[in-house]
């Protein structure tokens, strides 16, 4: 009986303490990765896309439909429960810093006889500086508060040096380690960006520049936690090394100098999509049902998704080890109390004779049954006794055992890259960190293995007692 106890209360004790602390971790996922909702234009709704022919004879399709202004930012933000928000601006910049190559680096300029032609035909043709052009092209991130950004937030960029961008920031940038050391660079050195004419549109003169450039100073070092295969497809500026992240003093910059050249001539900030962070992750669903049927909030062509996709990937081994736990607590419970019963019963009936010359020496039913009880509980306290002294190490050597098994093998990447319609990279999260539980049985666990295993034990004495009958011996 002693034995089978130890069993039982270690079953339970082991299925609580996984339970709780897997259950502990898919808590802190859910608040850091899952305590929010995406505010997004459908960029893909072909309804608002329009064909704009180059002068070359070339062009393509864009989106000129609805997006996200500040106002409307503004106005989500002042619905109860949302605290926080974050949006990313990129820009294509021209830099002269020796960054990863990609498909622009790998091809060849049309001889001069081919362009010439070309030209004349009205087709597409790519010259030499061009390709001095776009093999040079960067990605530039700016934000508004670097913590907050979602490649840094879900953990597919780590800082590894300095900070990262903040509010009130003026022309300052993170860059990756990989372009820090091709470049020797560090913090509190400077990069310098260009808008080049060639980036945005057909010129005579590609390497044009427009407006002045801007100088960074670098405050911050990121890696990125994954790698990315090259391929035909992978131009310079989707590589995540390739990429800058900085404040919004320099979008505003950029910006300005399209508006001086005629680029554009729109000065409002637009954007494809805007992160909200809420107080409550469980009024999440109740907050977007709010702002869906705002009528103060003009949603055309616009929805609002909760981004899961980085806490389901998180999470997933976290759920496989609460259905474990589930299953060790249901053997613990179910399978070792019937068998606790069944040898109580035993342990009962074999004690006729004693109970009856008990009873005969004017022992009450109620005296022996207390004996009984006093016993059991005896048996139960040394049985609880061993576990909790086998607790530590045991809990320790389970919970690794299970990290082992439930962890992300090691040629499995965490994140992969997505090139959405707008060709910027997005970093989606592919599976989970190294997983990590604690090696600690709690109070609450403690307490309730102790209640249970002298629960199940008196509760298994009183039906084997009573399940005697109303026998003579009884």
């Amino acid at each position: 009986m002693t034995g089978l106890l130890v069993l039982m209360s270690c079953s339970t004790l082991l299925g609580i303490s996984l339970k709780e602390n897997a259950q502990k971790e898919a808590d802190r996922f859910r608040k850091s990765l899952a305590s929010g909702f995406v505010m997004s234009a459908d960029i893909r709704n072909e309804a608002y896309y329009k064909f704009v022919e180059n002068e070359k004879g070339g062009g393509g399709y864009i989106y000129d439909g609805p997006i996200i202004t500040d106002e409307m930012i503004e106005k989500t933000c002042s619905v109860d429960g949302v605290k926080e928000y974050d949006t990313s601006l990129e820009q294509l910049v021209w830099t002269d810093l020796e960054i990863k190559p990609g498909a622009w680096t790998s091809k060849q300029a049309d001889d001069p006889e081919t362009i010439e032609e070309n030209r004349k035909m009205g087709y597409f043709y790519m010259s030499e500086e061009e390709l001095m052009v776009w093999r040079k092209e960067i990605c530039l991130f700016s934000c508004r508060n670097g913590d907050l950004q979602k490649n840094f937030r879900t953990g597919a960029l780590t800082l590894t040096k300095g900070r990262n961008i903040q509010q009130g920031d003026s022309f300052k940038a993170v860059i990756s380690d990989w372009m820090a050391e091709k470049n020797r660079l560090s913090i509190g050195d400077t990069v310098t960006v260009e808008l080049k004419e060639g980036l945005y549109q057909y010129s005579e003169e590609p390497m044009k520049t427009w407006g002045k450039p801007v100088r960074l100073e670098i405050v911050g070092l990121f890696h990125a936690n994954f790698s990315q295969p090259a391929s035909e497809h992978t131009f310079e500026s989707d590589y995540a090394e390739n990429v800058i992240y900085t404040d919004m003093d320099v979008y505003d910059r950029l910006r300005d100098e399209m508006v001086r050249v005629g680029f554009t001539e729109d000065e409002e900030k637009k954007y494809n999509k805007a992160e909200f962070l809420v107080e409550d992750p469980g009024r999440l669903d109740s907050i977007m049902q709010q702002i869906e049927h705002w009528d103060e909030l003009d949603l055309e062509n616009i929805k609002l998704t909760v981004d899961s996709s980085a806490y389901q990937a998180s999470v997933k081994p976290y759920h496989q080890i609460r259905v474990f736990a589930s299953a060790l607590l249901a053997v613990g419970i179910g399978g070792m109390g019937i068998i606790l019963y069944l040898l109580v019963r035993l342990w009962s009936q074999s004690r006729r004779q004693e109970v009856g010359i008990l009873r005969s020496l004017g022992k009450t039913r109620a005296e022996i049954l207390g004996q009984m009880l006093a016993e059991c509980l005896l048996v139960s306290a040394a049985a609880l006794a061993l576990t909790f002294c086998l607790s530590g190490p045991m809990v320790e050597h389970c919970a690794n055992a299970v990290e082992q098994a439930v962890s992300p093998k090691k040629d499995t990447e965490a994140y992969r890259v997505v090139l959405s319609r707008s060709m910027s990279p997005e970093y989606v999260k592919n599976s989970a960190d190294e997983v990590v539980l604690g090696h600690e049985a709690s109070g609450r666990a403690i307490g309730f293995t102790v209640l249970f295993v002298c629960g199940i034990s008196c509760v298994s004495v009183l039906l084997s007692f009573f399940g005697l009958g109303s026998t003579d011996a009884v």
